[in-house]
């Protein structure tokens, strides 16, 4: 008859033979709490809506409320049906260590969440490889942040074997003010605009409004 009874010998031996299940089943947890919150959580409609994603393993949104306020209200004066900018932390740490933030990003990218991101670059590199990003060339070629340099990302075609190299995304390390600031390490983090995004031409207009707004806040530290 197996022993049954409750000892430290035996928790270790279950949790041992069990313990990938109870990780798949915290992981689907979290992405159906994600899904949940999505569903019910009552919002802006999405097309008069920004939302910015800041996503890498440690970050703190709070400094940057007041600075997408004030984003709010230059860029409404570009899109009068703009009624929000939005700004939340979105956990990434390394999915070799942690894979619950791969399929948290997923499960709101494919319910049409965020606009745009500032990204760590283990999170910048998952954008790329679910081809989440808006190919920036004929926005950068016209101007747009041409203050930022270029991040490139490539993208295997499974059936090919094809790599396609484009610019996926802008880098931030020149915005010292988010590590300033304690938003995010900014070394290595890019911005990158959702390609499924609901208004693309606002997002980009208060991403370019962000990423000056970042740029007074370190000319003002000096």
């Amino acid at each position: 008859m197996p022993d049954t009874s409750l000892t430290w010998k035996n928790l270790k031996d279950h949790f041992r033979r069990y313990g990938v299940i109870y990780v798949v089943v915290m992981g689907l947890a979290a992405v159906l709490s994600s899904l949940l919150w999505t569903m019910t959580t009552p919002r802006v409609p999405e097309d008069q809506r920004v939302l910015i994603y800041v996503a890498d393993a440690y970050t703190d949104v709070t400094p940057l409320k007041p600075i997408t306020e004030d984003v709010l209200r230059e860029a409404q004066g570009y899109d009068p049906t703009l009624r929000a900018v939005d700004v939340e932390s979105l956990r990434f740490a390394d999915p070799d260590e942690d894979y619950t933030g791969v399929m948290v990003l997923m499960t709101r990218l494919a319910a049409g969440e965020g606009d745009v991101f500032l990204a760590g670059a283990k999170a910048m590199d998952a954008l790329v490889q679910m081809g989440a990003c808006e190919p920036l060339e004929p926005y950068y070629e016209n101007g747009w942040l041409d203050q930022l340099e270029p991040y490139y990302g490539e993208v295997t075609d499974p059936e090919t074997g094809e790599t396609t190299r484009f610019m996926a995304g802008l880098k931030l390390d020149s915005l010292e003010s988010l590590l300033d600031m304690r938003v995010m390490y900014n070394e290595g983090a890019c911005l990158a605009v959702a390609v499924n995004g609901s208004n693309m031409e606002t997002s980009m207009k208060a991403a370019e409004l962000l990423v000056e707004r970042l740029q007074g806040e370190a000319g003002g530290d000096a």
